[in-house]
């Protein structure tokens, strides 16, 4: 998509929820070798020491705010986002959309049993659904090249890739060319919460942006990578005042 804005150098559409199904459906239809991130704060920071992470983000088919302080980001700019779109709901609406147009799909990532765990679970929710495939993401090169066959045999139109930032990224950067898909995204945490592994935030904290609070309550061990959003708000109060 040709709209978008530029925070701290690395592209974010602007696109609210329904706009972003509507992009990926259109993508998914013409048929060619997609991918979409789902951008927050935390990884815009990361991109600002990581070029290759950088790269891959500005040459994304789509990506999507996945953080309010990326929304706040660009009423900073003064060229404001419509909304957040959580890459997790994005994902349940994606799952819903292969359900209703019979798009097939593939899950890669977490944990050994973790992702067996969210196919029973999204399966229970929509019994219709064509989950082609699944497979865990602690991936060495043998086994990377045992996954790619598989997928390719089974020419998913969605594959869902769950391997936490830049991991997931670079692995769909480095691997989309010779990926029989149409569709990769990246989930993140994704399948940890569909099954039941970590709680999301009540609806509440996120109407409020509070959901980054709840998940250093669940983890504090999260506190040093929570650091990253002061200093995303710091790098684009001065980006601004440069511009």
């Amino acid at each position: 998509m040709s709209d978008y804005i530029k925070i701290l150098g690395i592209k974010i559409n602007k696109v609210d929820m329904g706009q972003a199904i509507n992009e990926i459906n259109r993508l998914i239809i013409n048929d060619n070798k997609n991918y979409i991130i789902t951008p927050n704060s935390e990884m815009i920071v990361m991109a600002q020491e990581d070029e290759e992470l950088a790269e891959i983000l500005n040459n994304s088919n789509l990506n999507v705010a996945d953080g309010a302080g990326v929304v706040l980001a660009s009423k900073i700019y003064g060229d404001r986002l419509a909304e957040r779109v959580a890459g997790f709901d994005l994902m349940q609406h994606l799952l819903e959309l292969a359900s209703e147009k019979n798009y097939s799909i593939y899950l890669l990532g977490s944990k050994p049993g973790i992702v067996d765990c969210t196919r029973e679970i999204i399966s229970a929710k929509y019994p219709c659904l064509n989950i082609c495939g699944t497979h865990h993401g602690y991936l060495d090169k043998k086994l990377q090249k045992k996954v790619i066959n598989e997928i390719n045999h089974l020419r998913p139109d969605i594959l869902f890739v769950g391997m936490g930032v830049p991991l997931q990224e670079k692995f769909i950067s480095n691997n989309l060319s010779q990926l029989e898909v149409k569709i990769a995204m990246t989930v993140g945490g994704s399948f940890d919460v569909l099954a039941g592994e970590v709680k999301r935030a009540p609806f509440w904290m996120q109407y409020l942006n509070l959901e980054w609070l709840y998940r250093l309550i669940q983890e504090p061990s999260r506190l040093g990578r929570m650091m990253a959003l002061p200093k995303f708000v710091f790098l684009v109060l001065l980006d601004y005042i440069k511009k």
